[in-house]
């Protein structure tokens, strides 16, 4: 295995695994978005033009899984809870210990809606989009570990 490249090209190993359940894995993976939620709150006052204070007041993270194995995704449950989880490869070196690869993971994922669709003469797509919450309230649910 040669150095991490530190770029990233596709997803594999993606799949939800619902609490007390077994791993649904998730082919044909064309996209995910993965979002911390960062949400601001500003502060301004008097005669204040511009804020004075902005801070990260809350977190609501999230992770969407966009793909055309619409079998899959339409055996999702809304509401499922679980942890939600796919690794972005390193383009040289792949997946695995050492290769510079990211494995990004949602705990207490709960699955908000699986939506799908086709249009005449193109491929069926659809995605899943989970929200996380934190057991504690402190600790985040996202996380992201180098391979």
């Amino acid at each position: 295995m040669s150095t991490p490249t530190t770029i990233y090209m596709n997803w594999t190993s993606t799949g939800f695994t619902p609490t007390g359940g077994s791993l649904q894995a998730v082919s044909r993976v064309s996209g995910i978005d993965i979002d911390p939620g960062g949400q601001l709150l500003e502060y301004s006052g008097d005669g204040n033009r511009f804020p004075v204070a902005i801070f990260n007041h809350m977190n609501k993270p999230s992770f969407t899984i966009n793909s055309e194995n619409i079998g899959v995704l339409s055996s999702l449950a809304p509401g499922a809870v679980g942890v939600v989880s796919s690794i972005l490869n390193d383009p040289k070196n792949g997946a695995g210990a050492g290769s510079g690869a990211i494995l990004f993971a949602l705990a207490n994922a709960v699955l908000e809606n699986p939506k799908m669709g086709g249009k005449h003469m193109a491929y069926a797509t659809g995605s899943a989009t989970f929200k996380g919450y934190s057991s504690d309230g402190v600790t985040s649910p996202l996380t992201a570990t180098p391979q």
